[in-house]
């Protein structure tokens, strides 16, 4: 059965269980959604679901791009006849150059007998326009916690509360859940130092650790995961006046940080959600952490 054991998005299972009953199906799809939410495991699914082999094109891992040359060998396969079906998956599809795109638009255009291809992306917005347009979107969602909740119990074996952490830092993704689960109890006292040293200001050791790392891409990793993890936190603060328990943030943290009102609280949050997007854009590591965790 195809898509067996992928998680979540039924809607959009249907939609493509039903292209697979129906007679006539469109020759290209875009599996639009965030990352990690099975899109490209999902379109090898759909692929063999129809018959073919599939082809899965993906950047090299010493590139940016996926490469124009790659692009050409897939359109140069595609014209030689073939009574099989064929099928090609582009996973992250809106890393293909402007040039790459541009070389398979024509296949898009007037695309060979029983051949399907898939483009799988979380940002269809960097595809060309007549790239999307030639395609049948199917859109992906974020996994529901209580699909994480259940998936942490089952599959990662985790008790209650380290269940709800995993939901709760996995943003929907199953992907970043089973990443997480690798090294949980890791991250979870992370967050609970991150907590610590926050409200009591001693932050210079953790900015001069961070500084020493001398992988400028593992920096920023561990600079965005520390912020993110340290806005959950908050975010907890704020559920816990509703009534809800919280299991990433310490007693200590909520106690300390429950006096703030609910403006003050989400004003603290954004500055760190904001702290992470600047990192995106090259904003100096240290700097940019120093000035969310000090606005704590």
């Amino acid at each position: 059965m195809p898509f067996e054991g992928l998680i979540g998005n039924g809607p959009a299972l249907d939609r493509l269980r039903a292209a697979l009953a129906g007679g006539r199906r469109a020759h290209a799809f875009l599996f639009s959604g965030p990352e990690g939410v099975g899109k490209c495991r999902a379109a090898m699914d759909f692929a063999r679901a129809l018959g073919a082999e599939p082809r899965l094109i993906e950047r090299a891992e010493d590139r940016q791009v996926i490469q124009i040359e790659q692009v050409h060998e897939v359109v140069r396969e595609l014209a030689m006849t073939s009574a099989a079906p064929r099928a090609v998956v582009f996973d992250d599809a809106h890393r293909m150059s402007e040039e790459a795109m541009n070389a398979l638009l024509k296949t898009l255009e007037e695309p060979p007998a029983r051949t399907t291809l898939v483009l799988v992306t979380h940002v269809p917005d960097r595809l060309l326009g007549t790239i999307r347009s030639r395609c049948q979107t199917i859109l992906f969602h974020p996994v529901s916690d209580a699909e994480l909740l259940d998936l942490a119990r089952k599959r990662h074996g985790l008790d209650e509360d380290r269940a709800r952490v995993l939901a709760l830092l996995a943003g929907g993704s199953v992907g970043a859940a089973a990443d997480l689960a690798k090294s949980l109890d890791e991250t979870i006292a992370a967050a609970r130092d991150l907590q610590e040293r926050s409200v009591s200001g001693e932050l210079n050791a953790y900015i001069e650790a961070l500084g020493k790392i001398k992988d400028t891409g593992q920096a920023r990793d561990r600079a965005k995961r520390d912020l993110g993890l340290l806005a959950q936190s908050l975010r907890e603060v704020l559920r816990s006046r509703s009534g809800q328990r919280p299991v990433l943030a310490s007693a200590s943290f909520v106690e300390k940080l429950k006096k703030l009102d609910e403006d003050e609280i989400a004003a603290r949050i954004e500055v760190l959600v904001d702290r992470q997007r600047m990192i995106d854009l090259n904003a100096n590591v240290a700097l940019a952490v120093e000035d969310g965790l000090l606005r704590i």
